[in-house]
Parts: structure tokens; sequence; C-alpha cells
């Protein structure tokens, strides 16, 4: 992936990534814009809305927003195009009231339009998020980051979070539209508007897609998460703590030592500002009409796919393999397990940040799984290549299953001129023998490729020693053994005495 654009300057950032194809075409919705805006707002109270919208520096996007349009294609033109489009239905809104109002009430739109996109004074509804929703400001760290985490991915789904003063504002302005209505003897209630989270979400999706490729999707296992926060207004809901109609409270309780703040949700602000009137909103609120002197921030990106899952039979034909890693007290008791074994190998194929193996039923390490061996499957925890080809996994599986290969047994079989090893007692016949470190000598040591993971050796010894405990070790009581020479775990499967090397009966 590669942005084309990149923010060298100031005015870098107010460009927008599609607008300009929709701005195009946007007269052509005008009857169905002005029906949408009619099923929901008396006539005379649309150029009022408009002015007091347009006075307290709010954005085309959400006069829109407040006026209740509903196709979110309108909302993609750009900021000039809806200054025309709202500038057409206030003149025809007050040509129904009085034609002569036309000329005696003028708004300044040249000023707005042709201010540069930096110099316009900030929307006090969104803090400019929904102004700056597609342009490269809002694309710019998303696309950083998925550049970053290299996901393969081919759609995606936003989460977004707002800014909680935004909640405030936005009924501060409805508030004060409904004073100005009432002031001129005019009808209007607001009583719902359109979510600008609902809006903010296409937009920035919608340009995100253009720039990546990928297609912005209502669900995706592909996940998108960004917090927006607008530090200015961060507790401006404390004023409803002062108004009793509103039944908000916040409390402090202590959680695991750390003192924290409750009653501040969303959903309880919302609730409260239901509650209060008004009369009451006016009088206790001093941000009304709203007003603000900055923008919003971000917080860094949260990329997560979806949990994907992989399965199959596994075989464990070492005494010294644990299940899964076997630690007390921070000591590991065996030196790996069959979910490292297999997890690691899938975490560098499908990148993940983590995996859980679930077998079905378990072994202790000391015990051999063998047969047709046990069903298990693995949680792969946000994988960054989350469906790889057959053939990648397929050549995993061989990876994992061939730990025996032909470069080992070409170092065993470098032995013939032999070597000495020493062992302990084994652990069983120790009931029997009695404790005592033997010097035994491997004359000659001769490896044979068998089918996976299997090989045949064939070796000729001195007498006395302990053959099974030289292949897989006797928990590290016969040094060096097999399994040190291989650099993995050994076990034995069949023995074979092919000759006693004795001249016997003697000549």
């Amino acid at each position: 992936l590669t942005l084309p654009t990149r923010i060298s300057d100031e005015s870098d950032k107010w460009k927008r990534i599609r607008c300009d194809e929709v701005s195009q075409d946007i007269e052509n919705f005008y009857e169905d814009i002005i029906k949408q805006i009619s099923c929901h707002n008396n006539n005379d109270a649309i150029p009022i809305i408009i002015d007091t919208m347009l006075n307290s520096k709010c954005c085309a996007r959400c006069i829109f927003r407040f006026l209740n349009v509903h196709d979110y294609n309108i909302y993609s033109a750009s900021e000039e195009a809806l200054l025309r489009l709202i500038s057409r239905i206030r003149e025809d809104s007050l040509k129904l009231i009085d034609p002569k109002l036309i000329s005696s009430i003028k708004h300044s739109f040249t000023e707005i339009v042709s201010c540069e996109p930096q110099d316009k004074p900030i929307c006090v509804t969104c803090f400019d998020l929904l102004y700056q929703a597609d342009t490269i400001e809002c694309v710019w760290p998303i696309y950083q980051s998925i550049l970053a985490h290299n996901f393969d991915v081919k759609d995606f789904n936003l989460s977004i979070t707002m800014p909680i003063g935004i909640l405030v504002n936005n009924h501060s302005m409805v508030v004060w539209i409904r004073k100005m209505c009432h002031d001129l003897k005019v009808q209007c209630s607001l009583t719902k508007l359109m979510d600008l989270k609902e809006i903010f979400k296409p937009l920035l999706g919608w340009g995100i897609e253009k720039q990546t490729g990928l297609e912005y999707k209502g669900q995706s296992q592909f996940n998108i998460s960004i917090e927006y926060y607008h530090e200015e207004t961060q507790r401006i809901h404390m004023f409803l703590t002062k108004i009793p109609s509103a039944g908000f409270g916040i409390k402090k309780t202590r959680v695991k030592g750390k003192h924290i703040r409750t009653g501040g949700s969303r959903p309880n602000i919302i609730n409260a500002l239901q509650k209060v009137s008004d009369e009451e909103f006016l009088k206790m609120c001093n941000n009304c009409p709203p007003s603000v002197k900055e923008r919003w921030k971000h917080k860094p990106p949260i990329l997560e796919h979806a949990t994907v899952y992989v399965g199959g039979r596994y075989n464990k034909f070492s005494r010294d393999i644990s299940q899964t890693p076997w630690i007390i007290n921070g000591v590991k008791l065996a030196p790996t397990s069959v979910s490292e074994c297999i997890g690691e190998k899938i975490r560098e194929l499908l990148r993940c940040d983590d995996y859980n193996f679930v077998p079905a039923g378990r072994e202790d390490s000391n015990v051999r799984m063998l047969g047709s061996g046990r069903p298990f499957f693995m949680e792969i925890i946000n994988p960054r290549n989350p469906f790889p080809s057959q053939e990648a996994l397929n050549a995993v599986q061989e990876e994992i299953n061939k730990e025996i290969t032909s470069e080992i047994i070409d170092e065993i079989n470098k032995l013939r001129e032999g070597f000495i090893i020493e062992q302990q007692t084994p652990i069983r016949v120790l009931h029997r023998r009695s404790p005592a470190v033997r010097t035994k000598k491997i004359h000659y040591i001769f490896a044979e490729q068998m089918e996976d993971n299997f090989l045949t050796l064939k070796m000729k010894t001195e007498a006395g020693t302990y053959i099974k405990e030289f292949i897989h070790g006797d928990l590290g009581r016969t040094v060096p053994n097999f399994g040190d020479m291989i650099g993995c775990h050994a076990d034995i499967l069949a023995l074979d005495v092919l000759e006693v090397d004795l001249e016997w009966p003697t000549q």
C-alpha cells in the first residue's frame, strides 16, 4: 500500500479524498433532500435552523444532520457544494414564507466558501470531526497503522468513539435553535437528529477504502477502532450534577487501590439531558449557544482481526515433552511442549498476537500419544495473515512433523569412529541395581531415514550399555544422549539385538 498524498504542510491535512465525484451531481438530489427535510421540520423553522447554526459556526454537514437528511451520499459532497445547496434550501423556504424576506434577511455564504479550510471557524457541534471525516488528516493515522501491521485482509469495519463533549454541545445547539424559533413564534421541536457517528463512519470508511483498496463493510472480521476526544469539553457535562431534575450524579469509588469516578457514562448523560427543561438548561449551562476553541484529537488506532481456528490431531512419541508448558515456581520442568511445537510454527505463519492450545483431553509428559493422535484446535488471536493458503498450511505441517532432517542424519553418520558416554543407573532398574556412573563406548552409529520423523539406528556398543536410556536420555542421566546429539526429543519404539560380538563357544 502506498499513499500518494503525504502531509507536508498544514493545507495537506484538509485535502478531501472522494468528495469531488459526488459534488458534481448533488444538485440532482435536491428534490429528494427537500422531501426528507419537510418530513421532519416545519417549513417556517428551516431558515431559522440554518441561520442559527451558521451564526454559531456549524459546518454544512452538521446543518444537514440537524435538518434530518438521511441520505449518506449527500454528506460525502464537499463543504462548498453543501453550502451552495443550503443557500438554495434557505431561499426556497423563505419564498414560501414571504418572498420579501429574501432581500431583507441575508447570510454571507460567500465569506464562508471563500476562506481557506484551515482558517474556517471550528464547528461547535462536531469539533470539525464531521467536516474533516474524509480528509487526509483523518485517514492518515489509520492508513499508517494498517501499513505498519501489514494485515492481509480484503475488507474492514470501523468502531468509533466520539468525544463526550459532543453530547452536550449538540443538545446546547438544539436548545438554542428552539429558543430562536420560540422568540419568533415559530414551532420547532428538533426531538431527533441524525446520529453524528452514523454519518462519520461511512465518510471515514469510504476514504480509507479509496486509499487502501480495502472494502468498507458494516460487518467484517477485521475491525479498526479509534477513539476521538476533545480536551476542552471533556468535563462540560458536570454542570448536570447541579440540576436536581437531571438525576445525574458522579460517585467516587476505590478499585484495586485506585480512585475512579462512576456515573458519567454516555447513556447517563443522554438520559440526564432529556430530563432537563430548556429553561433549566439555559440557566445552568454557560455554553449555550455552544462555542469551542480547539479541534478534535485522537488516540492511536487499534487494529484487530477476529479469532480464527486451526485444528487437527497430534502424535507425541517422546516421554520428555509435556502437552503444555510445564512451569513450577518460574522453573520450566520440560524443555518444550506440544503446544509450543505446533503453536510457534502457526504463530509465525499467521503472524498472530498469541494463541490458545485446546486439546481433547491430556496426557502426562512421560506418556506418549500414539495411534491416530489426539484431536486439538488452536485459537489464533488477532492474526495478520488470517487465511493462509492450503499449500502454506501443508508446508507448516511438514515442518512440524519433520524434526529429524537429512542434515541431522548426515551429522549422526559422521560419528563412525565412536564416542564415550556416561550413564547413571537407569531409573527403571534402580530398585535392583546400585546407583553408579558407568562409562561406556559407542563404537559406531548409523542412521537411516524412514517416513515422517522416524528413523532406524544401527549401533555397536560396549557391553552393558543401556540402549534405551541412550536414546531418550533418562531425564538427563545419560550424557550425551541421542536427543542431545540431534537437538530434539527422541524416544525408542522398538529395539532388536542383531548380534553379540563374542566368540562362543571357543575353538
